[in-house]
């Protein structure tokens, strides 16, 4: 059997449309190569951002260029104003509905900052079981600073309250009677906590490389079967339109116990 043309004039016009395909197919696969590798850039700068010592709170001030302690650790030590906590609805572990306990630390010089110090259930969120979760006083703060989660177009509440849906620094300053630093620190599990003490602590972030080289896998895979299937393709059709002239597929012999007509044909 003669072997097609790809580019012959039967052929060139979905043959252009296949390598079209099969070139963006494999464009998408090296593309989420890329995506790989800035995620492996993106990991890597961030382990070597938590593997510095925490940045100390306590005895320097807060920068005016965040970005520098991003995805680092901060420390600083001072006292909890427990009379002004508030608590963030809504928050689920595994599934169970609670919520995160947000307490003002009182810093040397006056001013304070709110601090996210863990998920407790429910069961457990009312104001009279928050002193069984107050931490020894003058233990240093290991957390990761966060912008506040302010809503654009929110109103802040008329009167106190200690349920809020965010940490909007802005408007839980108004019902506080000292200055909020304008970020707010996500409290880190300490060494050796276990998984159910509470209030339950983890790390906001975590360092995995997703599905990309999957994902790229699979694009270069569909690349092959375009390719290999289309080539199956002409030489199935060509096979099949260069058939010597006047084949045709055998008949069935008639069943010679059916009666027949005169002409040759069953009845």
């Amino acid at each position: 059997m003669k072997i097609p043309n790809p580019l012959g004039r039967r052929w060139w016009f979905p043959t252009l449309f296949v390598i079209a395909g099969v070139y963006v197919l494999i464009q998408l696969g090296f593309w989420q190569l890329d995506r790989l590798q800035q995620r492996r850039d993106y990991n890597q700068f961030v382990a070597s951002r938590w593997d510095q010592e925490p940045f100390d709170l306590t005895d320097n001030p807060l920068p005016a260029d965040l970005s520098n302690l991003e995805y680092r650790r901060v420390e600083l030590t001072g006292d909890y104003d427990y009379a002004n906590q508030i608590v963030l609805k809504n928050q689920f572990r595994a599934q169970e509905p609670g919520v995160n306990l947000v307490t003002p630390l009182l810093l040397a010089d006056g001013r304070a900052i709110l601090v996210a110090r863990g998920w407790v259930p429910l069961s457990q969120s009312t104001p009279d079981a928050w002193p069984q979760f107050e931490a020894d006083a003058g233990e240093p703060i290991v957390g990761m600073l966060q912008e506040s989660q302010t809503l654009a177009g929110a109103k802040a509440p008329e009167a106190p309250q200690t349920e809020w849906f965010r940490v909007d620094i802005d408007a839980i300053q108004q019902q506080l009677p000292y200055e909020l630093l304008p970020v707010f620190i996500t409290q880190l599990p300490e060494p050796g906590r276990g998984f159910e003490d509470l209030p339950y602590r983890e790390i906001p972030f975590e360092i995995t490389e997703g599905n990309h080289f999957s994902y790229a896998l699979q694009w270069f895979s569909f690349a092959l079967i375009l390719g290999v299937g289309y080539i199956q393709y002409m030489l199935y059709t060509e096979r099949h339109r260069t058939a010597p002239a006047g084949q045709k597929p055998q008949q069935a012999a008639p069943d010679e116990s059916l009666p027949v007509d005169p002409d040759g044909q069953t009845v």
